[in-house]
């Protein structure tokens, strides 16, 4: 794992200078070696975690021997062998035994189209000095990130924004539209970043710059449902495909390990990778001792049954001091509480092995959700007559207690989240991804003015309105919440600890598979990720299958009622910026406080916002 910037300029020498700064600002994300390499109109840069192939002659920039192609490579190529092996017997020949010489040889050969054989993690820039163009892409799901900058004849990029900001022609004007999105979201949605000027390169495209301007092109979609095989079939395949994911994920000349939450996901992970390694298969875990958070029993009851050495840690409440390190990190909002058990979880893991699989992905693929069932359960709802529904059941529930309670051990939130889904969904049939504000709490509290028809994600539902109602949410989940959210989420704290994270799930094979099924193979009756867990019978244990879906959560509702109380309340009140309305804050803040709304992840959100603003100045 990698970091990777550049800047390509053909109205002048770009400076090799700033591409240094750029470069050593990602060494986090590259403690082994740093390079960069100079033509007349492009200077690439990166640093490396040495994960393949540990000598120095895999550095990078990779240059091909006439010099004429230069490569920067940020992830893992997981089916490099068997391409290595295609392309030898072509007539090529390696000096190194890393996926990056692969990769550079395959696009010598077959230029953007190489993108078609990859399966793996990756963005990837290439300067192609006989073409005089860059090329620039990222992986199909989103796991790697890439941020550039165009203006006229030159583009700058980089994986992380915080290093493309040491590039001082890059503009730094606030994106309103960006921060908008960010309240209803959580995220900021691909390719909008926090910037005006600066965009995300969206999952599955790739992008060509060169003297005739900037061109972006999607390479890669998800496939729609087309296949209606027999489900004993089709469980068998599904066994098959995730085993030999997990196989190629365990490629590494660095030590491995594996996440475990006691979740069905990542105990199915754990269990592949613990048949297939002669030791015991490292694992890892957060807990949140004395809270509904907590699944510390779960990670260990699937420690015992799969005989892994694991290693269980409670979070730590520094969040003050964590705060100020994730904003850096993230180098724009991003309010994805469940970032703190993933720093920690990743810094604690790292200090054990280089690598670990985790379960990511599997409930976007296999429904795993529960507002995917609930989304059943609101078609039907709707069928309802409106005046019982406004006047009497919706009113009944907005009136229950509010709770900080997990939502998944509180049937008084799940009522609320129910009813709040299914009147933005009525409102807006494109609105299937879950908002923490409303539109309106959005612009009350920023005064931004907002035009829906231009959100990307409302875009990416939009794409998927042929689909029933779970694989709408489902494919526009896949497009936006799963790449711009948790893909970001694990990128950004496992890079701040040098920890590079394979997430055998979201193998494109197994991607493509899921996407393919029908949805009754997914849900049946209130059994969710049915084909997984029947996939996984008799690899996970039997509680497991049975237990209901919990989040990576954290008891932010607890704590800003008690030990974060006048930590949060200090910052929300001397925000460094007038962006956001100070009478709406205060008011939120007392409804959480006084118990009328659980109200923890909006606030989490606004200190957020004000933490990221303050590294910005």
């Amino acid at each position: 794992m990698c970091g990777i910037c550049g800047i390509v300029d053909f109205a002048g020498p770009p400076s090799a200078d700033t591409v240094r700064a750029m470069t050593r600002s990602l060494q986090h994300r590259g403690p082994d070696a740093e390079g960069t390499c100079s033509y007349a109109a492009a200077v690439l840069g990166h640093r490396r975690l040495s994960i393949l192939d540990l000598s120095e002659s895999a550095n990078q920039p990779m240059l091909s021997e006439d010099r004429d192609t230069a490569l920067v490579f940020n992830g893992e190529i997981y089916n490099f062998q068997e391409i290595r092996q295609t392309l030898a017997g072509r007539g090529h020949r390696f000096s190194t035994s890393s996926d990056t010489e692969v990769l550079l040889r395959l696009y010598l050969e077959k230029g953007e189209a190489m993108l078609e054989e990859l399966n793996g993690m990756f963005s990837v820039a290439i300067w192609d000095e006989r073409l005089q163009r860059l090329l620039l892409a990222r992986d199909r799901l989103g796991k790697k990130p890439l941020y550039y900058c165009h203006t006229a004849e030159r583009l700058s990029f980089s994986s992380e924004l915080s290093s493309l900001m040491h590039d001082r022609l890059v503009p730094r004007r606030l994106n309103q539209r960006a921060i908008f999105e960010y309240f209803l979201y959580d995220f900021i949605p691909a390719p909008h970043s926090v910037f005006h000027e600066v965009s995300k390169l969206p999952a599955g495209h790739m992008a060509i710059f060169d003297r005739d301007g900037l061109r972006i092109r999607r390479y890669w979609s998800p496939p729609e449902p087309d296949d209606d095989p027999k489900y004993s079939d089709a469980k068998e395949q599904l066994i098959e495909l995730i085993a030999d994911a997990v196989r190629l994920r365990l490629i590494s000349d660095v030590p491995l390990g594996s996440f475990l939450s006691g979740g069905i996901d990542s105990t199915l992970v754990t269990a592949f990778m613990a048949a297939k390694d002669s030791e015991r298969v490292k694992t890892f875990s957060i807990s949140f001792p004395g809270t509904t958070h907590d699944e510390s029993a779960w990670s260990d009851l699937a420690a015992s049954a799969l005989a892994t050495d694991h290693k269980a840690y409670p979070v730590e409440y520094d969040i003050e001091g964590v705060l100020s390190k994730m904003a850096s990190h993230f180098g724009e909002p991003f309010g994805d509480s469940s970032a703190i058990p993933t720093w920690h979880l990743c810094k604690h893991t790292r200090e054990r092995v280089t690598v670990a699989l985790s379960g990511d992905g599997g409930d976007e693929l296999f429904a795993g959700y529960e507002r995917y069932l609930a989304r059943r359960f609101q078609v039907i709802y709707d069928l309802l007559p409106l005046r019982l529904r406004e006047r009497i059941i919706e009113p009944f529930v907005e009136h229950l207690p509010a709770t900080t309670d997990y939502y998944g051990t509180s049937l008084s939130k799940k009522l609320k989240l129910f009813v709040q889904a299914s009147r933005r969904i009525r409102e807006d049939p494109l609105a299937v991804i879950p908002r923490t504000f409303s539109g309106d709490e959005v612009r009350a509290l920023t005064g931004i003015a907002y035009d829906p028809e231009a959100d990307p994600v409302i875009e990416a539902a939009r794409r998927w309105m042929g689909l029933d109602p779970v694989s709408r949410m489902q494919f526009t989940d896949i497009q936006t919440y799963l790449a711009e959210d948790i893909l970001t989420k694990v990128d950004r704290m496992s890079m701040a600890h040098a920890l590079e994270v394979r997430s055998p799930l979201l193998d494109y094979r197994v991607v493509e598979f899921a996407c393919r099924l029908p949805v009754r193979f997914k849900i049946k009756g209130r059994t969710t990720k049915r084909i997984l867990k029947d996939a996984a019978r008799g690899l996970v244990p039997d509680p497991i299958l049975a237990r209901s879906k919990y989040g990576f959560q954290v008891p932010l509702g607890r704590w800003f009622k008690g030990e974060l109380k006048d930590w949060a309340f200090e910052r929300l009140m001397r925000a460094p910026h007038n962006l956001l309305d100070r009478s709406t804050v205060e008011a939120m803040w007392l409804d959480h406080q006084r118990g009328k709304a659980d109200n923890s992840h909006k606030i989490w959100l606004i200190l957020f916002f004000s933490e990221w603003y303050t590294h910005l100045a």
